[in-house]
């Protein structure tokens, strides 16, 4: 928890108990700070939800503390009776995380026994809620700008990695590199998750809030950039899969099946192909959270120009690997996988038409 969001709690806490104190709800009137501090968010969906959810689950505890107190009066098995209904009601309501403040509400009017108290703890949750709300209103962030930030992040992290692969390239790779592979792969498919969560966090921030009419929601391009990056961040595993394979073939029978495996020149096309390819994919993320449409545009020209230059170098690959049959299931899986990197990043699917040469 940051600095901030502990002073805007301090603060919305302090200013509900303040409100339900003028009002003379109760004495002391603490359950509308409770209720401020249980449901602020980070976005102010999130506590409208929260917030809905929980005057839901005191009126209803309330209510029916009241009814059965009034009907049966407070015995032993009322108590179970009261428990068991204020659940089923919280079921009823789909209440999620507030199911038990039913239950909880309705033991405690029970307790105080009497229809001011019952009035005093709806009248102070409607007061924290509303405040709650009052504050996030206020102070919940859009957060785009963080989305973004991350985007190009796992942009520049998958671009880095697909330059490692080509650094190491330059000899014959060995155990050691395939195991490094491995776990760059991995933590890349990682921070995908976490940059996905990210955007998802962005578009909670902006439903109904008023801020997200001036500076925007997350855009059609970021969130097409997004699902073009999780999946080349699956793609780039697989690709370091394959070339491990390939490794390990040439480790094992490198006079023999695995000879072709790791030829100069394979490892020289192959690694302008990954190195060319490293560049395209953070200008790609650039393109689709630049600023202005010219920008975007003009990104997405340059990230064009190397997938084209990129496909030059795939091409030469592929012509290398036709001369060596015997291994054309190797060969080919290597090669789908440079092809699914090189359609998924077309800047056409942000919404650029580059000019063709």
């Amino acid at each position: 928890m940051t600095l901030a969001t502990a002073f805007r709690l301090v603060v919305t806490a302090m200013v509900a108990y303040l409100v339900a104190d003028f009002l003379r709800t109760g004495p002391p009137p603490l359950l509308a700070p409770l209720t401020a501090l249980l449901i602020v968010q980070v976005t102010l969906y999130q506590t409208l939800t929260s917030s809905i959810q929980r005057i839901i689950s005191v009126t209803c505890g309330v209510l029916l503390a009241v009814f059965i107190a009034h009907t049966l009066g407070f015995h032993w098995w009322t108590l179970g009776l009261v428990i068991g209904l204020a659940l089923l009601v919280g079921r009823l309501f789909n209440l999620g995380d507030h199911i038990l403040e039913v239950p909880i509400s309705a033991m405690l009017i029970l307790q105080l026994g009497t229809e001011t108290a019952a009035l005093g703890r709806v009248v102070e949750t409607l007061i924290g809620a509303g405040v709650g709300l009052v504050s996030t209103l206020v102070t919940a962030p859009v957060k785009v700008k963080p989305a973004e930030d991350a985007l190009r992040g796992l942009a520049m992290d998958v671009g880095r990695f697909l330059e490692d692969l080509a650094d190491d390239l330059h000899l014959e790779p060995d155990h050691a590199h395939t195991t490094r592979w491995q776990g760059q792969a991995a933590r890349l498919a990682e921070e995908a998750r976490t940059v996905a969560a990210r955007l998802g966090e962005a578009d909670d921030s902006t439903r109904l809030n008023p801020r997200a009419f001036r500076i925007g929601g997350p855009s059609a391009a970021l969130r097409t950039a997004m699902s073009t990056l999780e999946a080349a961040s699956i793609r780039t595993r697989g690709l370091a899969r394959c070339m491990a394979d390939r490794t390990y073939l040439y480790l094992r029978d490198g006079g023999g099946l695995g000879v072709d495996m790791w030829a100069t020149d394979v490892r020289e096309e192959l690694g302008l192909t990954l190195r060319t390819l490293s560049r395209a994919v953070p200008l790609y993320a650039a393109a689709a959270t630049a600023s202005t449409p010219e920008s975007g545009r003009r990104l997405g020209q340059t990230t064009h120009d190397l997938l084209v230059e990129a496909r030059q170098h795939r091409e030469r690959l592929g012509r290398l690997l036709r001369d060596d049959p015997g291994h054309w299931p190797l060969h080919g899986e290597l090669l789908v996988h440079v092809d699914r990197l090189l359609d998924s990043l077309a800047p056409s699917a942000l919404g650029f038409r580059p000019v063709l040469y």
